[in-house]
């Protein structure tokens, strides 16, 4: 008796051995009854038609078919065939191609599956008509590169507030990295069914499902968006406190205590993003937002920039640049000044300043096709690689963006021209010398600090600073450092007197030659001051012209005090005979030799020269700028039209990389001959606002270096420079707290993958533990 054979079981994951001996994966067909007794029915006649266009085929063609499952179509005329007498059907009959016409249309969809399958790289223990069979068995499995992957995870990578506690989005389908586990074939097979079995019957995969129904008719983000607002009021209020105490430039690490305090007004605050790593990941998310909003509408725009760049030393001793742009946009009536980042520098290199700068501006939608467009300017510091005639910045700068115009800081190297200038006479600068030991001595302790504040209170401040963003070099040429120590002079040498340790600081001071420099330092500085203070105050309203006439103006007066004395100096005298300065031996000493006062003031109107246009190039190019300004023109010998100058409009126009209407620029000839009182016409009004996005100082870059020496104090040295650069972008660039709007950042923070304020899959913190009872006062009786 020949025993029962088994019968499979209906399941589309039961395994069977197919004929090629490997083990396959049977998908349920399920097929009608009439369908496979519809050819018999229809007589001999449609027999024949079904075997001329469906011959029979080999068994393993046949089973080929069968597992794509192939079906013929029913048409209507065969249903209707169906209803007649069977007896019509021996009728003669022509073969129904819009039937055949049909069934190919039907089949397409599969041969298009398969021809994708036949292009892929598959698992290694995988056939084509396996991964067919997943493929159209799980519509949401795709595979790349031999791995598999989910193209619903794929597509919403977080849950948003649906997310439970442990429930997440698997990162390994999302990102189509699951690969086959075991050593031989059979066993990697079980493991890839197991895998898609598992991820299949998910919640998390469920959740994105029911996301992505919802989303039919709206996108994944709104959804979310949708879903978290109910939940996302107690977000928001985190950032507001993370904005609010960067606004205030407090430790980020206040958080704690200011959630804590909001907790005890009743105000819901959630239970997550309370430390300051949240705070510091807040902050970078607020500041990358800004920047790319802003920079975003300037590149649509296509305003005009100039590029102003500095160099500094950050408390760790680290090399920095800081980048800023003033750009000419439509909404501002003047020029606008935007902080861009600060990037630290490998090395000090004029290639690896020119490289950080390109890709820094890069990053932000400053590509070279935009700046060969609309770079206009560039502005900098005296340094020799940024200012080098040969190899510096502004020379690389020129050789890729030709025609642009270069104007080295004034507010930078007008006060650094005085210690350069003591140095190129080969003279030493005493008064640098005291300011550094000073500096040594006093800034190393407290106890010396408040020595020092006790002596000097108005000098204490000012040795403070020096060294955190400055340095002592910097302060040497300060007014306001050598005006404190001028007003403190007696005090200071009774301090250092009476202490051996200082005693080298007391016979520097009792030199005469060290107070007669001091004056005249004093008053080189002054008259320096003043051109830098008109160019600070007027720096929003003052173009290249006007900078041109002040510097004119400072080296007339430096003229005028090689032939004269100035008014500190001619204290000098005064003032050793007073009482006030009585108790100092004043004298001469051989070591500390005067400075040779008219070799310094002619070096130093000399470097006011160079910041003059002197070379041809130069002078073409502020010759052209003149056509702008009225006030420069020969109205004597100028006649309407005006033919020389409609000449060079032309040179104008390639400087300024915009076009002046020609009608426009008679017409403003017009009517400044005329004096009438009329509006600029816009093209010429769009040329003087470029014209004034030339940037002649970096006073505004001034604000960021106070707002760096506020950043960067003792209680937050662990800042690094990309942390103190979104600190100074929200700073400068952020609007006031009362006008900022959180939920916008709340929802990009969202899209980021990044958790609310009321996630629950987050520790609750420990209370904090006293080790006495701070509340044992209050019990006493």
């Amino acid at each position: 008796m020949a025993a029962k054979k088994k019968e499979p079981k209906h399941n589309p994951w039961y395994p069977s051995r197919g004929e090629c001996g490997e083990w396959e994966i049977e998908a349920e067909t399920q097929e009608s009854s009439q369908e496979t007794q519809a050819p018999e029915a229809l007589g001999p006649l449609q027999n024949t038609f079904s075997e001329i266009m469906f011959p029979k085929t080999p068994k393993r063609q046949s089973d080929l078919l069968n597992f794509f499952n192939v079906k013929k179509v029913k048409t209507d005329t065969e249903n209707d065939h169906r209803n007649e007498d069977h007896y019509e059907a021996l009728e003669p009959m022509e073969p129904n191609f819009e039937s055949l016409e049909r069934l190919v249309i039907e089949e397409q969809p599969s041969c298009s599956q398969k021809e994708k399958i036949d292009n892929l790289i598959l698992p290694d223990c995988w056939n084509k008509k396996q991964a067919f069979l997943f493929t159209e068995q799980y519509k949401w499995l795709e595979i790349k590169e031999g791995k598999l992957g989910c193209k619903y995870c794929s597509t919403v990578r977080h849950l948003g507030v649906t997310a439970e506690k442990h429930i997440h989005v698997s990162k390994e389908w999302s990102a189509y990295l699951i690969t086959p586990n075991g050593s031989n074939k059979i066993t990697r097979q079980a493991s890839l069914r197991k895998k898609i079995r598992e991820h299949d019957v998910s919640k998390a995969h469920s959740k994105i499902q029911n996301l992505l129904k919802e989303s039919a008719n709206d996108s994944i983000s709104n959804i979310i968006h949708r879903l978290n607002n109910k939940n996302i009021d107690a977000t928001v209020r985190v950032f507001k406190t993370v904005y609010s105490l960067i606004k205030r430039n407090r430790p980020l690490s206040d958080i704690e205590r200011a959630i804590e305090l909001q907790e005890k007004n009743g105000i819901d605050i959630g239970n997550c993003l309370r430390t300051r790593y949240s705070a510091t990941r807040i902050a970078e998310h607020i500041a990358k937002e800004i920047k790319m909003k802003i920079f975003k509408n300037i590149v649509e725009e296509n305003a005009k920039i100039c590029i102003i760049i500095d160099e500094i030393s950050t408390i760790s001793k680290k090399s920095t640049l800081v980048i800023y742009l003033q750009c000419a946009v439509q909404a501002a009536p003047a020029p606008v000044m935007l902080f861009v980042a600060l990037k630290e520098l490998v090395s000090t290199t004029t290639e690896c300043i020119f490289n950080t700068l390109l890709s820094t501006l890069d990053n932000y939608g400053f590509n070279n096709e935009y700046l060969k467009a609309n770079l206009v300017a560039f502005c900098s510091d005296g340094a020799n690689k940024i200012l080098g005639r040969k190899s510096g910045v502004a020379t690389k700068l020129l050789e890729n963006f030709p025609k642009i115009i270069f104007w080295p800081c004034l507010n930078h190297r007008l006060q650094l021209s005085l210690d350069d200038s003591i140095s190129e006479i080969k003279q030493v600068n005493y008064f640098k010398i005291f300011l550094d030991k000073m500096y040594s001595i006093y800034h190393q302790s407290n106890k010396t600090q408040t020595e020092l504040e006790t002596v000097a209170k108005e000098l204490e401040t000012e040795i403070i600073q020096i060294g955190q963003v400055l340095g002592p070099r910097w302060a040497a040429c300060s007014l306001r450092v050598a005006t404190a120590v001028w007003h403190a002079y007696p005090t200071l040498y009774m301090h250092f007197s009476h202490s051996s340790s200082y005693s080298g600081l007391a016979k520097r001071l009792a030199n005469i030659n060290f107070l007669q420099d001091l004056a005249l330092m004093i008053d080189i500085l002054e008259e320096l001051s003043l051109l830098s203070a008109a160019l600070h105050l007027q720096s929003r309203s003052t173009n290249i012209q006007k900078a041109q006439k002040l510097i004119k103006c400072t080296i007339r007066a430096l003229e005028r005090l090689k032939t004269s004395i100035g008014k500190h100096e001619s204290q000098v005298e005064d003032l050793m005979k007073s009482d006030k300065y009585k108790d100092i031996p004043f004298g001469k000493h051989n070591t500390f030799n005067a400075l040779p006062r008219n070799m310094l003031l002619e070096n130093i109107i000399q470097h006011m020269n160079l910041r003059l246009f002197s070379d041809r190039s130069d002078e073409a190019t502020f010759h052209y700028l003149d056509l702008l300004e009225p006030s420069t023109w020969p109205f004597e010998e100028l006649t309407s039209p005006w033919r020389t100058g409609e000449k060079n409009v032309h040179h104008l126009n390639e400087i300024l990389k915009h076009e002046i209407d020609l009608n426009d620029f008679r017409d403003f000839v017009d009517n400044n001959i005329e004096a009438n009182n009329v509006p600029i016409p816009v093209t010429i009004q769009k040329a003087k606002k470029i014209v004034s996005t030339i940037a002649i100082s970096t006073a505004e870059i001034e604000r960021g270096f106070r707002l760096m020496n506020i950043i960067c104090t003792r209680v937050r040295n662990s800042l690094t420079v990309n942390h103190v650069s979104d600190l100074v972008t929200i700073n400068l660039l952020g609007k006031e707290l009362a006008d900022w709007d959180a939920t916008p950042f709340v929802k990009s923070w969202l899209n980021c993958n990044h958790r609310l304020a009321t996630d629950t899959r987050v520790r609750q913190k420990s209370s904090r533990t006293f080790c006495k009872n701070p509340l044992a006062p209050w019990n006493l009786q």
